[in-house]
């Protein structure tokens, strides 16, 4: 039996390779950037050269600027409300669209014209302002429930497209043998086509828990109430309006050597805020492939 010729390592592969490392490195690095420089304290920044010198390990060693974070005005309501709409937004939002994805993967009436309208509303969309008067007609300004009930997280028409598309996968012979045994819509679709459809439904509930996690320009446009924003809204003032809470969550150190930088607080806050998204990635990693392409191969 002749042996088996290895595979030959072409100039394709060796550009693949460097592509993909350059890529892990451009996501890696500034994750890792963020922890050295949260670390590194006020003494060691300046005597190289401000946050420049922090490259692959911190200028000093300090956990302060995350003390200094925790200090911070409106930090657990924004932790709060940020859960509680990723939570419940997710939720609420993945059955509603499962809901609406296995109704038009079956034979109804006016289906073409259901699916036109949601591939419609991809392209075409009101605006901010019509939206905003929307929610302010619902009397949802200043509400958490917006949070839940405004576009487009609890109604995407590309998800529901996606999720229609892997429900069409599905054998209508099992849907009929379902029926044939007595079983109702309701107990198909929660016994047969939600545990059949796990990948699918995974892939899309993470993204949606991601734009939960991360959406603040809701927050800031439709609630005014500081102790109702949610945790981004936070952030985004550390990182971009330096505002007034970075200097008060400051006062309380005695010593100005210990007393952590602005830009070490702004990244103790960015690794906070971003752990418990990332931490959630991994369980849900492996549904994405299975999810995502059975997904869009069927139209």
């Amino acid at each position: 039996m002749p042996a088996l010729s290895r595979k030959r390592f072409t100039v394709f592969d060796a550009f693949n390779y460097t592509g993909l490392l350059l890529l892990s490195v451009s996501i890696i690095y500034p994750i890792v950037y963020l922890v050295c420089l949260s670390l590194s304290t006020r003494e060691g920044l300046a005597s190289g050269g401000a946050s420049a010198a922090v490259l692959l390990w911190p200028q000093g060693f300090t956990s302060e600027a995350y003390a200094a974070f925790f200090k911070t005005t409106y930090l657990y309501t924004g932790y709060l409300y940020t859960i509680g709409r990723t939570v419940v937004g997710t939720v609420a939002g993945v059955f509603l669209m499962a809901m609406t994805a296995y109704a038009l993967s079956k034979k109804i009436p006016l289906k073409k014209t259901f699916t036109f309208y949601f591939i419609f509303t991809m392209f075409f969309t009101g605006g901010l302002i019509p939206t905003f008067i929307l929610i302010k007609s619902l009397g949802l300004l200043n509400n958490p429930l917006v949070y839940v009930l405004a576009p487009p997280f609890l109604f995407n028409s590309f998800y529901i497209l996606i999720l229609r598309n892997f429900f069409l996968t599905i054998p209508d012979s099992l849907d009929e043998s379902a029926k044939i045994d007595g079983a109702s819509e309701w107990k198909t679709f929660f016994h047969i086509i939600v545990p059949l459809s796990a990948p699918a439904i995974a892939t899309i509930s993470l993204w949606v828990a991601v734009a939960h996690w991360n959406s603040w320009f809701d927050s800031l446009i439709y609630v005014q109430s500081l102790d109702k924003q949610v945790i981004q809204v936070l952030i985004r003032k550390l990182v971009i309006e330096q505002s007034q809470m970075l200097m008060a969550s400051t006062i309380g150190f005695a010593n100005m050597d210990s007393v952590p930088t602005a830009e070490s607080i702004k990244a103790a806050g960015i690794l906070i805020t971003m752990i418990p998204i990332v931490c959630v990635y991994p369980f849900i990693q492996k549904y994405f492939v299975q999810g995502v392409v059975m997904g869009a191969v069927k139209g």
